[in-house]
């Protein structure tokens, strides 16, 4: 009985490690579009959304995306933005749509995104989701001609 337990134990050590390492992220363009209009439309304000897409061997494929409402810090606010992505989800399945979570995505203004707060959201997605990426969008540099996106994946 032992050996059975040892045997499922290593197996699993096996394919933990056998999944190979995420080397491209591919993004849709009308993600890209979702994510400069809503970056744009409430700029200055900084805004996130949800990333979806699928993990398939070594690319993350993100296709689509949604904005989260813009919350203050309180809970019962917190616990409405909880309950909208929930449904966002849900409606995205019911019409057949990726509907995985592989990361989300911000603005920042004059390059301004590496922070404890983004490092610290990077590690909470990754204690759910193995392999996601954070896309951050600087409206600012646009209206300077440069089309500033910026990304993280797997660990800063």
């Amino acid at each position: 009985m032992a050996n059975t337990a040892t045997r499922s134990f290593l197996q699993v050590a096996v394919t933990e490690e056998a999944t190979p390492p995420l080397r491209v992220v591919q993004i849709e363009g009308l993600v890209i579009l979702k994510i400069i209009k809503h970056c744009k439309e409430l700029s200055p304000a900084l805004v996130t959304g949800q990333l979806l897409g699928l993990d398939v061997g070594s690319v993350l494929e993100v296709t689509n995306c949604f904005p989260f409402p813009i919350r203050e810090e309180d809970e019962e606010v917190e616990a409405e933005g909880a309950n909208y992505q929930l449904e966002m989800m849900r409606c995205l399945r019911e019409v057949n749509v990726d509907n995985n979570t592989v990361g989300w995505y911000q603005s920042t203004l004059f390059g301004s995104f590496q922070t404890g707060g983004l490092i610290e959201t990077f590690m909470n997605y990754q204690e759910n989701i193995r392999r996601c990426v954070c896309i951050i969008y600087d409206p600012s540099r646009a209206n300077q001609g440069v089309l500033a996106f910026f990304k993280g994946a797997d660990a800063f």
